[in-house]
């Protein structure tokens, strides 16, 4: 089995290297009308992976082998909840009282799928 600390690095380095493609494709997607909803969704998500990734490495003290495992175990299930939200906001796309045009939901909606889904194959 590996160590804490193998796996560890194993998941930041991962979550750098789709935190840094999600910033610079959610970003050149994020101008284009057409990928208005889904480049923004995936650059917030890229971001919050760098942050959380940078977060992780500047720590001098590796999880115990319990805690790391409770955490990517409740990892692993906000990622079933991120999947089904965003599913349901490309299927059935709610305008949010006219804030939001139904392909932007369908955009946003997408790119949560995608980083969920990302999130619990990754590991």
């Amino acid at each position: 089995m590996n160590s804490a600390r193998t796996v560890t690095r194993t998941v930041v380095r991962r979550l750098t290297r789709w935190g840094t493609a999600s910033v610079l494709v959610g970003g050149m997607l994020a101008l284009p009308r057409r990928t208005r909803g889904f480049g923004p969704q995936t650059l917030m998500w890229g971001a919050i992976d760098l942050a959380l990734a940078a977060v992780t490495r500047g720590r001098n003290k590796v999880p115990q082998t319990q805690t790391l495992r409770r955490i990517l175990l409740v990892n692993a299930a906000l990622d079933v909840g991120y999947v089904a939200a965003g599913a349901h906001l490309a299927v059935r796309t709610p305008t949010f009282g006219e804030r939001l045009q139904p392909a932007d939901a369908r955009g946003h909606g997408l790119a949560v799928v995608l980083q969920g889904r990302r999130c619990s194959s990754s590991i």
